[in-house]
C-alpha cells in the first residue's frame, strides 16, 4: 500500500526508475506500468496520487473548471435517457477515458457514500456502503479530476424517492476541499457493525477484522465533503480504478447508438475545440 508520506518526487522518481513515461494522462496502460502492477496490485494508487500531487497551471485549472461541468452535464443527460444503467466503474471509466481525450488527468475511485439531508426535510440519513457481511462490494463510484476532488454524474442512478430529490443536485462537480473524518459507519454496514458488536470486537478493531487495507487507504486518500443542493454528502474513498482496455474498444455501453468514443469524436471533441 502506498505511504501517507509519499511526495511527488517521490512518484516521479519511481516511475522514472521504471521507465514509465508520465506526460499523458492514463498511463497507467503502459505495459512498464502493467507489469509492475501485475506484481503489486495497489499501484494503481501510485498514479492517483500522481494525478493528486502533479504540478498543475492556473490555465490548465481554468480549462478543467470550464469543461468538465459542460462533460458531467452532457454524461448524466446520456446516462438518465439510457434508463437502464447501474452505478459501476465500466460506466464511469468511459467518462475517465472521455477526460484523458481532452488531456485532463483524473482518476477513478470506488467507495462508500453518506447523504445527510437538511433538518427541515426529515429524511433519515442515507448510506451506501462499501463494506458488508458478503465482503466489498462497489457502492458508488466517482472521479477525481482536479482541481475536482469530486465528479460524481452516476449520483441519481440510485434509487432515491420524489422527496429526497428535491434536496440533490443531478450531478456534482466540486472542489471538495473540505477532508472530513469517515466514520465506521460510513464505510462497514449497519448489519455488519452490529454483528461485530455482538462477538465482542473493539469498535477500534473493526476495520483491522474486515479489511485492514481499507483503513490505510482512507488514511492516504481521506473522506471528502460536498454540499449538493442543500444535503451534506460525504464520499469516501476505499479503492481507485481504471478501465482495463483502450477507448476505442469499450463497446459494451452504448447511447443512442453511439459507444463513448463515437460520442466524443461526434459530439464532445468539436465542444471542447473553441477552450
Amino acid at each position: 500500500m502506498i505511504k501517507n508520506s509519499i511526495t511527488y518526487p517521490d512518484l516521479l522518481e519511481d516511475f522514472t526508475n521504471r521507465s514509465i513515461p508520465v506526460d499523458v494522462p492514463g498511463f497507467y496502460d503502459h505495459p512498464n506500468f502493467i507489469q509492475v502492477e501485475e506484481k503489486n496490485a495497489s499501484y494503481l494508487s501510485n498514479y492517483a496520487k500522481f494525478v493528486d500531487y502533479r504540478p498543475r497551471e492556473q490555465t490548465y485549472d481554468e480549462y478543467v473548471k470550464d469543461v468538465v461541468p459542460m462533460i458531467a452535464k452532457i454524461f448524466h443527460k446520456k446516462i438518465i435517457e439510457h434508463g437502464s444503467l447501474k452505478v459501476d466503474t465500466s460506466l464511469v471509466g468511459l467518462i475517465s477515458k472521455t477526460l484523458e481525450k481532452m488531456n485532463i488527468w483524473n482518476y477513478v475511485v470506488k467507495g462508500s457514500m453518506t447523504l445527510d439531508f437538511p433538518v427541515e426535510s426529515q429524511i433519515d440519513k442515507r448510506h451506501f456502503w462499501s463494506l458488508d457481511h458478503d465482503g466489498f462490494k462497489t457502492a458508488h463510484v466517482w472521479l477525481v479530476v482536479p482541481p475536482f476532488y469530486v465528479v460524481d454524474v452516476a449520483f441519481l442512478l440510485h434509487p432515491f424517492s420524489e422527496t429526497e430529490l428535491k434536496y440533490v443536485a443531478p450531478f456534482v462537480c466540486a472542489d471538495a476541499n473540505q477532508i472530513i473524518k469517515a466514520e465506521i459507519e460510513d464505510v462497514i454496514s449497519e448489519g455488519y457493525c452490529s454483528h461485530l458488536q455482538k462477538i465482542n470486537v473493539p469498535r477500534s478493531d473493526y476495520f483491522a477484522v474486515i479489511s485492514p487495507q481499507t483503513e490505510k487507504f482512507i488514511n492516504v486518500f481521506p473522506a471528502r465533503g460536498v454540499l449538493s443542493s442543500t444535503t451534506k454528502i460525504k464520499y469516501i474513498p476505499v479503492s481507485v480504478s481504471a478501465p482495463d482496455v483502450s477507448f476505442e474498444q469499450m463497446t459494451t455501453i452504448r447511447f443512442q447508438g453511439q459507444t463513448a468514443f463515437e460520442l466524443y469524436e461526434n459530439v464532445i471533441k468539436g465542444l471542447v475545440e473553441k477552450y
